[in-house]
């Protein structure tokens, strides 16, 4: 019989998991299947099972040349974990999937909800996607990413778990701006001009220094164009 070790327990709960997971559930996996006996004998070895990934992931500062099994799914430190192997699609996440079964049993809000979901899952990868291709707020220029924040076009809760995650539903804005768009006192036209809500007082508006003339997106996707239609319609106060 082949032995079990961290890693073959490791990859094991990861298909369980339908390819990944977070740290928690795979040490819940690994408890389940009953393999592994080190975990009755050591009291340390989730410490071992998140250096055997990390071993076993380029990534990783600890990686060193070992197979390269393991990719981080939200970036290092958020305690996700994916088999780099695993067939699925981009939009396939089944993380989301069980944290919205998770979250949709909770006795909370509907914004409560989203809240969770957003700064526990999605807003991640949707980050790293914004900030890859924009670089920098599209009407500041800030390129301080510690500064800045990626807008849905579409809101998250209207957005379909694609949407949610679509470079096309996003702006990279500094926080300022990002106000003004996700309550709708500004939005943008087709050609990604600014329109700003009448709202706004004149006052205000001579303060957050928009220039309405500028194209603030080169040449937009039909996606984002419907996305941001979809904002016009129903998010901006104009």
């Amino acid at each position: 019989m082949k032995k079990t070790t961290y890693l073959s327990s490791i990859i094991s709960a990861l298909n369980k998991l339908n390819g990944m997971g977070s740290l928690n559930e795979i040490y819940e996996a690994i408890e389940e299947e009953g393999k592994l006996n080190f975990i009755y004998s050591n009291p340390n070895w989730k410490d071992n099972v998140r250096a055997t990934i990390q071993r076993h992931c380029s990534q990783t500062k600890s990686y060193r040349g070992s197979e390269d099994l393991f990719c981080s799914v939200y970036g290092l430190g958020e305690g996700y974990w994916k088999l780099k192997n695993y067939k699925s699609s981009e939009v396939d996440n089944p993380i989301i999937d069980r944290q919205l079964t998770i979250i949709t049993d909770l006795d909370i809000t509907t914004t409560e909800k989203e809240m969770l979901i957003k700064s526990r899952i999605g807003q991640g990868i949707f980050r790293d996607r914004i900030i890859e291709k924009y670089q920098h707020c599209i009407i500041t220029g800030i390129d301080d990413s510690r500064l800045l924040l990626a807008s849905h076009i579409k809101p998250w809760r209207s957005a379909s778990n694609y949407e949610r995650l679509s470079s096309e539903n996003g702006l990279l804005l500094s926080p300022l701006y990002d106000r003004l768009f996700d309550i709708g006192l500004i939005t943008f036209d087709d050609n990604m001009k600014v329109l700003i809500s009448n709202k706004l007082s004149s006052e205000n508006v001579s303060k957050i220094n928009i220039d309405i003339n500028k194209i603030y997106v080169s040449n937009p996707s039909n996606e984002m164009i419907v996305n941001m239609r979809y904002h016009r319609q129903n998010i901006f106060v104009g």
